[in-house]
């Protein structure tokens, strides 16, 4: 007779992916999500085939249920200038709350040269992040809220790289590199924003 799971999935894979996200991959032993998890290594394999398939989908779901919902609900598909301050403002402030940084930026550090999942999971955070911020900057130049010569894919692009920067001083706790640096870069979103109200 088959045994039956006396757990919830969900909630055992959201205390996987806290574990993975303070520890890392190769610091978290099996022994250590038997522990944390609460069960037998069975049920471990059983439920999620091995500890490299959990981590991978311990990042799915860290991308769908973590990263994911602030951006939709802030860079959502009629965002503009603003949103896109708040949004950035947001995430700088976050850095302090976040002592472990970004779990897929972790992953990535850690994982990117030897797991093809790791590198296509983090391909599909930053080409969302980029596609929002285009589509934001496109809605400001068609409001008058951004520099109309502004090449919008290109510097979406320069909005992800600034953001990855932000991460690792935020994990290395260099607040007030931070805090400077996301002051010139808001003093140059203003910019951008001033240019922009010329053509209208």
């Amino acid at each position: 007779m088959a045994r039956t799971k006396n757990f919830d999935r969900e909630e055992k894979l959201i205390q996987a992916m806290e574990l993975f996200w303070q520890k890392g991959y190769a610091d978290t032993s099996v022994s250590d999500l038997v522990e944390c998890l609460g069960i037998n290594r069975f049920s471990l394999y059983n439920t999620y085939t091995d500890k490299a398939t959990l981590f991978s989908e311990a990042l799915e779901y860290y991308l769908k249920k973590v990263s994911f919902p602030p951006l939709h609900n802030l860079l959502h598909d009629k965002a503009g200038y603003e949103d896109i301050v708040a949004y950035l403002k947001r995430f700088a402030s976050l850095q302090r709350e976040q002592t472990c940084g970004c779990f897929m930026q972790n992953a990535l550090l850690e994982r990117a040269h030897c797991d093809e999942a790791v590198l296509a999971t983090g391909g599909v955070l930053f080409n969302a992040l980029a596609e929002r911020f285009q589509t934001a900057i496109q809605n400001a130049q068609e409001q008058g809220e951004w520099n109309m010569s502004t090449d919008a894919e290109h510097f979406s692009h320069f909005l992800v790289m600034q953001m990855q920067g932000i991460r690792v001083l935020g994990k290395a706790r260099q607040y007030e590199l931070v805090d400077n640096g996301v002051g010139v870069l808001l003093s140059l979103l203003a910019m951008q924003n001033q240019a922009g109200a010329k053509y209208h």
